[in-house]
C-alpha cells in the first residue's frame, strides 16, 4: 500500500489529528531539497540542479555522498509511475558514465562561489575521493505515492537488486505555520546491501598495475619518465580503472582539474604513449602559448581505440621519446618561471 504519513497534536492530554494538505507545488520540495539535502539524507551533497544529461533531459538534483558515490533525485510531479521511473533510470545510464572531471565540472558549476573541493571538505570533513562514482543511487521525491510507483520501485530494488527507492513527503498547514514530513518506500540499509551485492563496478587500478600494462605494451620506459618527471609538475593525481590523471588547480576558484591523462593499456611501442590534454589545459595551466605546446605534443593521434574513455581526436596524442622529453623540459622551465 502507497506510503501514508499522519501528524497529531497533542492538546492537553487528547492528540487531535493534523489534516494533511495537497502541495501546491511540487517544485517547492526542489527547492527545500536544493536548500537542505539532510531531508533526503544527511550524508547527501547537492552539487547540481537541472542537470542537462546527453540524452535529452535535464537531472531535476544531483548529489554526492561522502564516499563519492552519485545520487540522482527526481520529483515525480505530474508523470505517471511509468514515466518517472523509466525517466530515472535513463539519467542513471549517463550518470554511471561520469568521470572525475565532468562531476567536478558540474559542480563547481553549480556552485559558482566555491570549489567542489571545498564544499565537499566542509560538508564531510575529508578530502574528495580520488575515484568518484564507484555507484549511484537513485530517488523518486514525491508528495504523495501511488500503488504503481510503489510495485514497480520495489521490484526494481527487491528483484533485481538496483539502488533505488521512494522519498515521499506530506504538507501539513496549522495555525502556528507549516509542517513537513518525510518517509522512505523502503528501508535504506536494506537496499543499498542489495545493490552492493551485485555491484559490478572495479576498483581503479594502482599504479603499479598500469606500470604492468605499461611493460606488456612496449612503454614502460615512457610511462615511468612521465610519472617521474611530470607529476611534481601538477597539483595531484587520480587514477581509473582507464588512465592515470595529473590535476591542477585553476580558474579563480583554484577549482582541481584534470590536465592530463595517460592511457597506459592503449599505447604501443609503435605509437608511442597516448595521453589526452583536457581542453588544451597545458597551455592554461603552465601559461604557455597553446601553439608552443601543440609543435611539442606533435599531430592529434589517428586510430585511437573507439574505447578510449572521452577520446576527442583534437586532443589526444601519442608521444615517443622525443616529444615527451621536449614536453618535460619545456614544462619544467615554465614552472621556474612560475
Amino acid at each position: 500500500m502507497p506510503t501514508e504519513i499522519k501528524l497529531w497534536q497533542i492538546d492537553g492530554e487528547r492528540p487531535v489529528t493534523i489534516s494533511q494538505e495537497k502541495l501546491n507545488l511540487e517544485s517547492r520540495i526542489e527547492e527545500w531539497l536544493r536548500q537542505d539535502i539532510g531531508l533526503v539524507s544527511d550524508d547527501l551533497l547537492v552539487i547540481g540542479q537541472q542537470v542537462s544529461t546527453d540524452y535529452g533531459g535535464s537531472i531535476d538534483l544531483l548529489a554526492i555522498d561522502s564516499v563519492g558515490n552519485l545520487v540522482i533525485l527526481e520529483l515525480k510531479r505530474d508523470k505517471t509511475p511509468r514515466d518517472i521511473v523509466a525517466q530515472v533510470l535513463d539519467y542513471a545510464s549517463w550518470v554511471q558514465g561520469l568521470g572525475h572531471e565532468k562531476i567536478e565540472e558540474i559542480a563547481n558549476s553549480f556552485l559558482k562561489n566555491n570549489t567542489f573541493e571545498q564544499v565537499f571538505n566542509d560538508k564531510f570533513q575529508t578530502e574528495i575521493p580520488d575515484v568518484l562514482n564507484e555507484r549511484h543511487r537513485m530517488y523518486v521525491v514525491a508528495s504523495s505515492l501511488d500503488s504503481a510507483t510503489e510495485r514497480i520501485v520495489k521490484y526494481l530494488s527487491e528483484i533485481h537488486d538496483v539502488d533505488i527507492n521512494v522519498a515521499t513527503f506530506a504538507y501539513f498547514k496549522t495555525s502556528d505555520g507549516e509542517l513537513l514530513g518525510r518517509s522512505l518506500l523502503l528501508d535504506e540499509t536494506d537496499v543499498q546491501t542489495r545493490a552492493e551485492s551485485k555491484s559490478k563496478r572495479k576498483p581503479p587500478r594502482s599504479l603499479e598495475e598500469f606500470r604492468r600494462i605499461a611493460e606488456k605494451q612496449g612503454v614502460l620506459g615512457l610511462y615511468d619518465k612521465s610519472l617521474s618527471e611530470l607529476c611534481p609538475l601538477f597539483d595531484g593525481l587520480n587514477r581509473s580503472l582507464s588512465n592515470v590523471a595529473l590535476t591542477g588547480c585553476m580558474g579563480e576558484n583554484k577549482a582541481r582539474n584534470v590536465i592530463v591523462s595517460i592511457y597506459p593499456e592503449f599505447s604501443s611501442i609503435e605509437n608511442g604513449l597516448l595521453i589526452v590534454n583536457y581542453e588544451n589545459r597545458l597551455s592554461k595551466y603552465f601559461n604557455l602559448p597553446e601553439d608552443k605546446i601543440q609543435s611539442l605534443l606533435g599531430s592529434p593521434a589517428k586510430n585511437v581505440p573507439k574505447n578510449v574513455p572521452l577520446y576527442n581526436p583534437d586532443t589526444t596524442f601519442f608521444l615517443d621519446a622525443q616529444h615527451l622529453n621536449s614536453l618535460i623540459d619545456l614544462l619544467k622551465e615554465a614552472k621556474q618561471h612560475d
